[in-house]
């Protein structure tokens, strides 16, 4: 009898941890960054110490991707004056109503976004001018 038990609890374990991996991934949430400047070459990077910070004083939200935009070293060569990348962040709270986008450096020029109106897909479109 042990032996059927077994598979059935192991196979009970992996249905809720799927789920529950399934639900992480869900609540994410994707920001998409439009940012324009009046350069027609420059450089641009995100660094890890991004964050989605809920104005209602809820944990921030951490930067778990990015796509189109190099992680802190690396520098990304832009040529023209407009360039679309996506972050993606951990799920933010669910009392959250309205969140800043911050980046957080310990120098000038962090990409910083304020007041973002939470909607019902946690998908959202930002414009960033430099």
């Amino acid at each position: 009898m042990g032996k059927i038990i077994t598979p059935i609890v192991d196979l009970e374990r992996k249905l809720i941890a799927d789920a529950q991996e399934q639900i992480r991934v869900e609540r994410q949430v994707i920001v998409h960054v439009s940012i324009s400047t009046t350069h027609s070459w420059w450089q641009i990077r995100i660094w890890p110490s991004t964050f989605l910070v809920p104005r209602e004083g809820a944990d921030k939200s951490k930067l778990l991707n990015a796509d189109r935009i190099p992680f802190f070293p690396e520098w990304l060569h832009v040529f023209g004056s407009k360039h679309h990348f996506t972050l993606i962040f951990e799920g933010l709270s669910n009392d959250c109503e309205v969140f800043d986008l911050i980046e957080e450096i310990p120098q000038e020029g962090g990409f910083e976004v304020k007041g973002i109106c939470r909607n019902q897909t946690d998908v959202y479109h930002v414009e960033i001018f430099d």
